[in-house]
C-alpha cells in the first residue's frame, strides 16, 4: 500500500510539474525592446481563433497606448503584461465591434488597479449610421438606459479614482491634425474612408521613429499618403483579396495593390498585414505576391501577440518601384 500511495504521489508531483513548466514556458512577455509595437489581435469580426482588432506601443518596457479595443485585447494586454495605469491614451479608429468592443473591460479592470490620473480617449464623430464617440460612450456608461451604468463614475465628476476624457475629433477630408501630444509620443489623425462608418488613421511619432496604423479603410483618403510619408512602419488592414467579388467589402475595405501602392509611394520602411479574415487568409499567398511585387520593403503578417521592436531608423531607404 505505501508503495503505491508513493508511486502515485510521484505521479501527481510529476504532473504538477510538467503543468507549472508549460504555464511558465507558454507565459506571454512584455514588448520591452526600447520602442517597439505590439499586436494585441489579428483578426475582423469573424470569430476565427484570432483577438479582435487592437494594438498597443509600448515605451521602454511601458504600455503607452492603445490603439482599437476589439474583443478579446482586453485579455491579451493583460497577458502581454500590460497596466492599464501607464497608458497615456486610447484610441480608436472607428466603432465597429471588432474595434471597440473591449472598451469597457479595460474601465472595469482599471477599478482594481491603481489608476489615479484621468485618461484620453480620442475617436471619430458621428453621422446618421453611428453614434460620435463622446455618445457612444455616454451610451455605455451614462444616462437612463446606459448599458453599464455601473461605471457612470469614470465620465462623472465625481465616483470613480480618474475620469476618462474623451475627445470626439471633427476632422474635414485631407485634414492632419496634431490630437495628442505626451511626454513620450504624440499622434496624429486624419479622417478615412470606410464605407458610410466614419473612421480615422493615425500616425505615432515617438523618440525619432514613427508608426502609422490605418485601421479599416479603402486607402483612398486625400491625407494618406502625406500622413504615411516616411514612416518606420505601416499597419495595414488586409480583409479583402485582390478580386474580392463582395461589392459591400470593396467598399469598405483596400485590395492588396491599393495598400502596396501606398506603402511603396510613402516610402514606408516595414508593412505589417493585419485584420485577417477568412476570405483575406484564403488568398494570402496571392495577395502576398501582389503586395511584394509593387512593395520593396519587408512585409510580415501579424498574429496576435506579436511584438516588433522599433530601431531607430538610419539613412537608408528602399528603391522605389511599382506604380505612382
Amino acid at each position: 500500500m505505501m508503495a503505491w500511495t508513493l508511486r502515485r504521489l510521484t505521479c501527481v508531483l510529476a504532473f504538477a510539474s510538467i503543468a507549472l513548466s508549460a504555464t511558465a514556458s507558454e507565459a506571454p512577455s512584455a514588448c520591452d525592446h526600447g520602442v517597439a509595437w505590439q499586436v494585441l489581435g489579428s483578426g475582423g469580426p469573424e470569430l476565427n481563433q484570432r483577438a479582435q482588432s487592437g494594438h498597443v506601443l509600448w515605451i521602454d518596457g511601458k504600455a503607452r497606448a492603445v490603439f482599437d479595443t476589439g474583443a478579446g485585447t482586453a485579455v491579451a494586454f493583460g497577458k502581454a503584461r500590460g497596466r492599464i495605469e501607464d497608458l497615456d491614451l486610447i484610441a480608436l479608429s472607428h466603432l465597429h465591434t471588432d474595434h471597440s468592443a473591449d472598451l469597457p473591460a479595460y474601465v472595469k479592470a482599471s477599478f482594481f488597479g491603481e489608476r489615479r490620473r484621468d485618461l484620453p480617449i480620442l475617436g471619430p464623430p458621428g453621422n446618421n449610421v453611428f453614434p460620435s464617440l463622446e455618445a457612444w460612450l455616454a451610451a455605455l456608461f451614462t444616462g437612463e438606459h446606459a448599458a453599464y451604468p455601473y461605471l457612470a463614475g469614470f465620465l462623472q465628476p465625481e465616483g470613480a479614482a480618474y475620469r476618462l476624457r474623451p475627445a470626439t475629433l471633427q476632422l474635414s477630408d485631407g485634414d492632419i491634425a496634431t490630437v495628442f501630444t505626451g511626454p513620450n509620443f504624440s499622434v496624429r489623425a486624419t479622417p478615412v474612408k470606410h464605407g458610410p462608418i466614419p473612421a480615422l488613421a493615425w500616425r505615432i511619432d515617438v523618440q525619432g521613429r514613427s508608426v502609422v496604423y490605418l485601421g479599416d479603410t479603402d486607402a483612398q483618403a486625400p491625407a494618406l499618403l502625406e500622413l504615411a510619408q516616411g514612416a518606420d512602419l505601416l499597419i495595414a488592414n488586409l480583409a479583402i483579396s485582390e478580386h474580392s467579388n463582395d461589392s459591400v467589402a470593396s467598399r469598405l475595405h483596400a485590395p492588396p495593390s491599393r495598400i502596396a501602392s501606398l506603402a511603396q509611394r510613402a516610402g514606408t520602411r516595414r508593412l505589417l498585414l493585419s485584420h485577417l479574415m477568412q476570405r483575406s487568409e484564403q488568398a494570402l499567398p496571392e495577395s502576398l505576391r501582389i503586395i511584394r511585387a509593387i512593395y520593396s520593403g519587408p512585409v510580415e503578417v501579424a498574429q496576435d501577440g506579436l511584438c516588433l521592436p522599433l530601431p531607430l531608423r538610419n539613412n537608408a531607404t528602399h528603391t522605389k518601384k511599382g506604380p505612382a
